[in-house]
């Protein structure tokens, strides 16, 4: 439905819709697991700026679905693609 979705200080990644759930996807890329998993790297505020986008979203468009949260964390390294699809991933914190 949405790519690159601004709200105020907010980025949505993407929001896709399959019959009753809307699932807002925040993607992660890092080069490396070094530092750790790119899903690590969504903190709590970045989880309320996308609560915050969501909510007004589903307000103005007047929306009646579930609203599932979850991250893509894709690790670029030189061979290889690692690509990960955490549903359902803030609560996983």
């Amino acid at each position: 439905m949405e790519v690159n979705y601004r709200f105020l200080k907010a980025e949505v990644d993407v929001i896709a819709q399959k019959e009753n759930v809307l699932a807002v996807v925040e993607v992660k890329t890092r080069a490396t697991d070094y530092f750790g998993n790119p899903q690590d790297f969504v903190n709590p505020k970045k989880i309320k700026l996308l609560l915050s986008a969501i909510d007004n979203y589903v307000i103005e468009r007047d929306l009646d679905v579930e609203v599932r949260f979850d991250i893509i964390a894709i690790i670029l390294q030189k061979k290889t693609t690692k690509i990960e699809h955490l549903k359902d991933a803030f609560f996983h914190f």
